[in-house]
């Protein structure tokens, strides 16, 4: 059902000057960058940058981004369990992302490569 990691991202308040720390301090090579979404290079995963409204940005607020080849069937698999989906189907340029919560209450978003949001009945 998972496949792999698809990315880690953190929430932030200015993209600039986040995206600025990572390239510039860190020395991270960029990928993606854009006033929505940032994301660098770490080994063969990468890290994301995403804006929220600062009043709802958490401190410290990284989301783990898994990949799956099969988006429904990790949501049927979701739903039996119980678990807390916190959004419903969302489409990103790299395909349609479901976010839902772990048992703690810790939001992981999982992605279906190349997908569409029509494919979902949403």
């Amino acid at each position: 059902m998972i496949l792999d990691f698809q990315t880690t991202w953190c929430p932030v308040t200015d993209m600039k000057r986040a995206s600025a720390f990572y390239r510039e301090v860190l020395g991270l090579k960029p990928g993606t960058q854009s006033p929505y979404w940032s994301d660098f290079h770490v080994g063969q995963h990468r890290i994301g940058l995403h804006p929220g409204a600062p009043e709802a940005t958490p401190k410290g607020g990284w989301r783990l981004g898994l990949l799956t080849d099969d988006l429904k069937a990790l949501r049927q698999r979701l739903e039996e369990a119980g678990a807390t989906l916190l959004d419903d189907y969302h489409e990103t340029p790299q395909g349609v992302v479901l976010t839902f919560a772990d048992p703690d209450g810790n939001p992981i978003q999982a992605l279906q490569r190349g997908s569409r949001l029509s494919e979902f009945g949403a």
